[in-house]
């Protein structure tokens, strides 16, 4: 029965992705297939971007680790 949960989440899962996937292409391309990028993306400042990926990557890791301590619990209390 798992099984088929899993299978299922993944399924469900893989249909979220392509759908985001098409959302963001045709936000941003014209209908003539043209990038809707109305100048050249300028370089941003490299210390404020690595501060905001150090933030998400530690904000990820907490997630994980708060989803794998409730996972052991579950296992634990069955």
């Amino acid at each position: 029965m798992r099984a088929k949960g899993t299978v299922g989440l993944g399924m469900v899962g893989a249909a979220v992705t392509m759908l985001a996937r098409k959302a963001t292409r045709r936000a941003m391309y014209d209908s003539s297939g043209r990038a809707r990028l109305p100048q050249a993306a300028g370089r941003p400042n490299s210390l404020t971007t690595v501060l905001l990926l150090a933030a998400a990557s530690g904000a990820l890791l907490a997630l994980t680790d708060v989803l794998q301590q409730h996972r052991r619990e579950l296992h634990e209390a069955t």
